[in-house]
């Protein structure tokens, strides 16, 4: 099982929690605090480095981490439905308006169903 050392908290005041890769729905660059901002589907936890740094290692270890738009990588494996209108991939089979969502680029987001196959699509705002 592959494991990323991330941190609660923006400065690792916290410690590090041992994170499991196929829990990570995505990833974020926030600039605001120069931190990756990992989400699972429940929680924020943060890291180090840089978004491409972590999509080609996560990439290379077998996962499938995708560049989606200009800040997003996701984990493709965790997306359980698409909204075709707003071009979101969304982390749970029923989203709410508390659903965690990432944002893709038109482009990106047409890559991301032809490797996905069959999947739930959504047209109607959440």
């Amino acid at each position: 099982m592959d494991i990323l050392s991330v941190a609660k908290d923006t400065e690792g005041v916290s410690g590090l929690y041992q994170l499991p890769v196929k829990e990570i729905a995505f990833m974020l660059y926030d600039k605001t605090i120069n931190r990756v901002v990992v989400h699972t589907p429940d929680n924020n936890y943060y890291t180090m480095g840089t978004l491409a740094f972590w999509q080609e290692g996560l990439a290379k270890n077998g996962h499938r981490f995708m560049w989606v738009d200009r800040t997003n990588v996701v984990n493709i494996d965790c997306i359980k439905v698409m909204d075709t209108t707003r071009n979101i991939a969304y982390f749970d089979a029923i989203p709410n308006k508390n659903s965690k969502k990432c944002t893709l680029t038109r482009g990106r987001f047409l890559e991301v169903v032809e490797r996905l196959g069959a999947f739930k699509t959504i047209q109607e705002h959440i």
